[in-house]
């Protein structure tokens, strides 16, 4: 069942990978403002807590569930920074290539997770697919794209978070893990509001785009098209972040239910998705959006998505 809940949960991730580009670049919408998007309305989680959660027994699962919160935002962070600095198609998979490596040692370490040769043969051949993935080809050469060190940070923030909500999840019931690790996240997104940079993006006077209307146009009309822009500027926010909540929560669960690492190795089956979802985006809705393959990119790709189906058989 945890594998099923999974799966379903990457899908939903690789459609909010997409968007998060799109509203990165396009948008040219801050990280440091769209990781206080992601973590500050987790916070009402913490509202469930009287109903469906209990109190942390010591000190020492608090620290854990906020290493495993922060971690999480913390992750967001640094991935969005890599998103901005190369393709989606590239720095996505860079991520869920070396996730669940760290949490293999990670998991091994501190939570004694050991997988059978058939499994751990799996987790290596998804891990190694997805990392294929992350070499752009360039100067009939390929090599590691320009967000590499934002990736890598990602990835390790990511597999600290993974593998502490594990810890907590083996101690208490999932209600209460999942209350409080995500509580806290949204408690490092309040605390994102002492920087200033946050505040005037969020509060500040709005300053102008390449896609605003003409000098020439009327208030009337530039106030239309302004109030419109940030209508759907808001609405692709709402839309991408209900899909990543929805992600998360089956991803959670399914870590709750089963292994940490396996769970974690399954994000190939995210970027095999992802491929075809951005391959299919370019070749047929180009305006919406748009990345350039060459002959050899395709090569590469598709010997990844051969990769991540065979370590795909041998876990499922």
């Amino acid at each position: 069942m945890f594998l099923t809940l999974a799966l379903i949960g990457y899908f939903a991730l690789a459609i909010v990978d997409i968007t998060d580009k799109f509203i990165l670049s396009e948008q040219k919408v801050r990280p440091i403002v769209f990781t206080f998007y992601s973590a500050f309305p987790v916070l009402a989680v913490f509202f469930l807590l009287p109903f469906y959660g209990q109190p942390l027994n010591s000190r020492l699962d608090f620290f854990i569930a906020t290493i495993s919160g922060v971690a999480f935002a913390l992750g967001l962070w640094t991935m969005y920074l890599g998103f901005l600095k190369s393709e989606v198609s590239h720095i996505g998979p860079l991520v869920g290539g070396l996730t669940p490596l760290f949490v293999l040692f990670f998991g091994q370490w501190f939570l004694g997770e050991i997988l059978s040769g058939r499994v751990f043969i799996g987790v290596l051949l998804l891990s190694l697919g997805t990392l294929v993935v992350a070499f752009e080809y360039k100067k009939r050469h390929y090599e590691l794209n320009n967000g590499v060190a934002w990736g890598m940070l990602a990835a390790l923030l990511f597999a600290l978070s993974h593998v502490s909500a594990k810890y907590i999840y083996d101690s208490y019931d999932f209600s209460t893990g999942f209350i409080w690790t995500r509580g806290l996240m949204g408690v490092f997104g309040v605390l994102l509001l002492l920087s200033p940079i946050l505040r005037k993006e969020l509060f500040g006077p709005t300053a102008s785009t390449p896609s605003s209307p003409p000098p020439s146009a009327t208030l009337a009309d530039r106030r239309a098209g302004g109030e419109k822009r940030s209508s759907d500027h808001l609405a692709l926010i709402f839309t991408n972040k209900i899909l990543g909540v929805t992600g998360t929560v089956l991803i959670q669960y399914a870590i709750a239910l089963g292994s940490v690492t396996i769970v974690n190795a399954l994000a190939g089956a995210q970027f095999a998705i992802l491929i075809m979802l951005v391959f299919l985006l370019s070749r047929f809705w180009p305006k919406l959006f748009k990345e350039e393959y060459s002959r050899a990119e395709i090569i590469q790709e598709v010997g990844a998505i051969i990769l991540i189906g065979l370590g795909l058989v041998m876990i499922v």
